[in-house]
């Protein structure tokens, strides 16, 4: 090895030690945040991310079920949204235990502790446009506990079928809880996809290779080839560096020519137009909407006059339709 490749190879290994420190330290800072309160202010542009000071549009209401099975760990809720005086329910299992780092680091494990302001807006959404899912394949990523905005469409908007993801197990098992107790078993998939692995057999495939891609339901993995989704969905997963490029390429992968993806996230610094030029590179068409629905963009408004624990950058989710534009060689 010559001078110049010995430099480059400690210089990538550097790198690459340098970007494994920060996400941990994120998740650190995670757990920190989401176990305290108050919790501090935190900086996504100084290797830090936000953390919930503000946490409802108001849009889906929770209350707690009394008189119901539960566990030291977990409580149930109703979560009902009202839209043109038609009421909207489904009950969701939360999780109340506190998280560690540990259990945090390497997947989003968030969601088992709150339902985010972004997954509450894309439930809101899709309710409000049921046409979205209607008789769609619908795939959700990176759901985490609830998948709230996946079990609304299938309890209401009429898909032809539903599969709720996330990269953690624990999130998935209460997912499937949540199915359960919806009595949605019958036409509603739970498996877990690490979106690092999942790009890989896609790219695999793409070039040509053997390798499935797949979806892992317990402890089998169901591989398949053919299986494609007309509608995917991701509410507040665009924050994570490392693998920015792997949810870009599953999404990629997964969808129909035709079909569309449908993501909600705030900007947090750059990462959401990080996540965009990075679609767009692959060979998707990409659409932001900052005023999508009237009702979210009021209380938006609202939320911006003083007194109120709301950071534009942190909190207000934005509509990014994802679609096909050619076909291209994966990245």
């Amino acid at each position: 090895m010559n001078l110049k490749s010995s430099i480059t190879s400690r210089k990538s290994e550097s790198d690459t030690k340098q970007k494994t420190s920060m996400a941990q330290r994120r998740w650190r800072l995670l757990a920190h945040a989401l176990t305290r309160s108050p919790e501090p202010s935190i900086d996504i542009e100084n290797e830090e991310i936000s953390v919930r000071r503000f946490t409802s549009f108001g849009l889906v209401e929770p209350t707690l079920l009394e008189n119901v099975p539960t566990d030291s760990e977990s409580s149930w809720y109703k979560y009902s949204c009202v839209l043109e005086n038609e009421l909207f329910i489904a009950e969701v299992r939360r999780i109340c235990k506190t998280f560690t780092a540990n259990e945090l680091i390497g997947f989003n494990n968030t969601g088992n502790v709150c339902v985010w302001p972004s997954e509450e807006c894309l439930a809101y959404y899709l309710l409000k446009n049921q046409h979205i899912c209607r008789n769609k394949k619908v795939l959700e990523l990176g759901g985490g506990m609830s998948c709230l905005a996946g079990i609304f469409v299938a309890k209401y908007c009429e898909p032809a079928s539903v599969t709720l993801t996330d990269g953690n197990i624990t999130s998935v098992d209460n997912v499937r809880c949540i199915v359960a107790r919806n009595s949605m078993e019958e036409f509603v998939k739970c498996g877990v996809v690490q979106w690092a692995r999942a790009a890989t057999a896609l790219r695999q495939t793409a070039n040509g290779s053997r390798v499935k891609t797949w979806i892992s339901h317990g402890g089998d993995e169901s591989h398949r080839t053919e299986e494609l989704y007309d509608v995917i969905l991701s509410a507040d997963c665009l924050f994570f560096d490392d693998v920015r490029l792997d949810l870009v390429e599953t999404i990629y992968g997964w969808l129909n020519d035709d079909g569309i993806a449908l993501m909600m996230a705030p900007r947090r610094g750059t990462t959401f137009q990080k996540f965009s030029e990075a679609a767009v590179k692959r060979g998707f068409f990409a659409r932001h909407t900052e005023r999508y629905d009237a009702k979210v963009w009021s209380r938006h408004l609202e939320l911006l006059q003083p007194g109120h624990e709301y950071s534009i950058d942190l909190h207000y989710p934005i509509l990014l339709e994802l679609t096909k534009q050619r076909k291209t060689s994966p990245i």
